[in-house]
């Protein structure tokens, strides 16, 4: 190699590893099933949902559904009356579910939507849980059942499959 082209191929692979690196390193980190702190905060089993969270998990793993991690949501006190909320992210997809205690369930929840005409989507509730509205850069879906409301970002298919496991009674 020539020493001039030795060089600028040195430069361009410590530039590479210096910026490129770290990049892709918090890409990774930015996945909730790949940060440690999360894991483990979750499997100390303390979040109000951890229980709710589990038995779901075996319901969908039982309707077809491969859970591959569930974290802590950030969506904990979106409706009135919530008891939590947890991340999911299986083979089929990512979504958010919102858990009511035992017993309550979101029947009497109507949600509506609206879309902007800056492409945006605006979320409003009625019921007994009813919340604030939502503002959203995507279309999200909501799947009503049992003490549970999934809430899908974005992604149609996954929100159909979940309508097609989970189907109005």
């Amino acid at each position: 190699m020539h020493k001039r082209s030795s060089h600028v191929y040195w430069v361009t692979l410590a530039t590479l590893f210096c910026f490129a690196w770290p990049l892709l390193s918090s890409a990774q980190s930015d996945d909730p099933c790949k940060n440690e702190a999360a894991k483990k905060a979750w499997d100390s089993g303390k979040d109000p949902v951890y229980a709710d969270a589990m038995e779901l998990a075996r319901t969908l793993a039982a309707r077809g559904f491969v859970v591959e991690c569930i974290r802590s949501s950030k969506q904990q006190a979106m409706v009135k009356g919530q008891k939590g909320g947890a991340w999911f992210k299986t083979d089929q997809g990512i979504f958010n579910v919102w858990f009511l205690p035992k017993g309550q369930n979101f029947d009497a929840l109507e949600i509506t939507e609206q879309r902007q005409p800056n492409g945006r989507y605006i979320y409003s509730s009625r019921g007994a849980q009813e919340s604030p509205p939502i503002d959203s850069s995507k279309r999200s879906w909501f799947i009503k059942y049992e003490n549970v409301l999934f809430n899908v970002w974005g992604d149609q298919p996954l929100a159909e499959a979940l309508e097609k496991a989970f189907p109005k009674p």
